[in-house]
């Protein structure tokens, strides 16, 4: 008898056990899209006078240092994204492949947030070399 009821029991669970794969993977949250204007900064990122074009471009008055157009930087890998406060924040991570201004921080890795409000950058934060270590 017990055997008998495991039997019926058991393609009943497999289908339970289905339908809760199906429904966690299905309403699992998928990643944002990156916006127009920040794919643009990506795609124009390595180059130093496209770069600050596209900053000129998109940046809130005050909202962008100049600094970051002062470094050749490799393109930017996006660690985070995330929306705060009707802001769309970035956490982005770029290798300094030569500056001037600062030789020291050649072959670093810069951490950055860029925030995106109204299709303008309306933040910037630094987050300093990825090791913690300042350069100047």
């Amino acid at each position: 008898m017990a055997r008998y009821r495991f039997a019926k029991a058991g393609p009943v669970l497999a289908v339970l056990a289905a339908l809760l794969l199906v429904g966690a993977f299905g309403c699992a949250e998928r990643p944002k899209a990156i916006l127009p204007g920040m794919q643009e900064l990506i795609d124009n990122f390595m180059d130093k006078a496209h770069r600050e074009a596209t900053l000129d471009k998109y940046g809130a008055h005050g909202a962008v240092p100049p600094e970051l157009s002062a470094c050749d930087m490799s393109k930017p890998n996006v660690t985070k994204r995330e929306e705060k406060d009707g802001v769309a924040l970035y956490t982005l991570e770029s290798r300094v492949e030569k500056c001037e201004h600062s030789p020291t921080a050649v072959g670093t890795t810069r951490v950055f947030t860029i925030g995106w409000k109204d299709g303008k950058i309306a933040k910037f934060e630094w987050g300093g070399p990825k090791s913690g270590k300042v350069e100047y």
